[in-house]
C-alpha cells in the first residue's frame, strides 16, 4: 500500500508534470515549435535545467506529451460537434464534423500544425505508440456518421479496407483545405466559401455513392 509521503509526493510531480506540459503549451502558442524547449520552460517555472531532466529526460519526450495532448483536444471538439447519442439527419451529423474539425484548428493554428505538419529535428514519434493512438481515436469520432452513412459500425470501418480509403480520401479533401486556411495560403481568397462549397459536394456524393456489403 502506498503511503501518504508516497502519495503525496507521487501528486506533486504529476502536478509539476502538467505544469511544465502547460508552459510547453504557452510557449506553442506564442512562436510554434521552435519556441519550445526544456532551458525555457526550467527558466519560467523557476527549476534548473538539472532538475527538469527528472520530468522529461528529453525534448522527445515533451513533444510526444504535447503532440497527445493537442489531439485529445482536436477529439474533444469533434466528440462535442458529434455525440454518439445523435438524432439529428445523417446528413448534417455529416456536415458538423468537418464544421468542428476546421473552427478548432482556426482557434488552434500551432497545435494543428505540431500534429500534422511540423517536423521537430531529431524527433520521430514512439511508433505504434501513443501518438498514433491519439490519431486513432480522433479519427474514430470523425468516422462515426460516415460509417453509419456506410451501414458499418466504426469499429469495423478498420476491416474493410474499401470503407476505410473511401473515409480518408473524405477527410483528406477537407484536411487539406483546412491545412492551406491554417498557415495563410487562402487568405486572397474567401476560405470559408471554398470549404463549405467542397464539404457540401463531398456529401452529395457519398449520398449518391450506394451502400457495398
Amino acid at each position: 500500500m502506498e503511503t501518504t509521503g508516497g502519495s503525496r509526493r507521487l501528486r506533486q510531480r504529476r502536478e509539476l508534470e502538467r505544469g511544465i506540459v502547460d508552459e510547453a503549451m504557452r510557449l506553442l502558442r506564442a512562436g510554434g515549435v521552435p519556441a519550445v524547449s526544456l532551458r525555457g520552460i526550467a527558466r519560467a517555472l523557476g527549476m534548473s535545467a538539472p532538475a527538469i531532466y527528472t520530468y522529461f529526460p528529453s525534448l522527445t519526450e515533451l513533444i510526444t506529451e504535447l503532440i497527445v495532448r493537442c489531439t485529445d483536444s482536436l477529439t474533444e471538439a469533434l466528440r462535442g460537434a458529434m455525440p454518439e447519442q445523435d438524432a439529428r439527419p445523417l446528413d448534417q451529423r455529416l456536415l458538423a464534423g468537418p464544421l468542428a474539425y476546421r473552427e478548432w484548428a482556426l482557434t488552434h493554428r500551432s497545435e494543428f500544425n505540431l500534429i500534422f505538419f511540423d517536423q521537430v529535428i531529431g524527433y520521430a514519434a514512439p511508433e505504434g505508440g501513443v501518438t498514433v493512438a491519439a490519431q486513432s481515436r480522433m479519427l474514430h469520432v470523425l468516422a462515426g456518421p460516415f460509417a453509419a452513412l456506410r451501414g458499418v459500425e466504426a469499429d469495423a470501418l478498420e476491416a474493410r479496407e474499401d470503407f476505410l480509403d473511401e473515409f480518408l480520401g473524405w477527410w483528406g479533401s477537407f484536411h487539406g483545405l483546412v491545412a492551406l486556411e491554417v498557415n495563410h495560403h487562402l487568405d486572397w481568397r474567401d476560405p470559408q466559401r471554398i470549404f463549405l462549397a467542397q464539404v457540401k459536394a463531398g456529401l452529395t456524393l457519398l449520398g449518391r455513392v450506394p451502400k457495398r456489403r
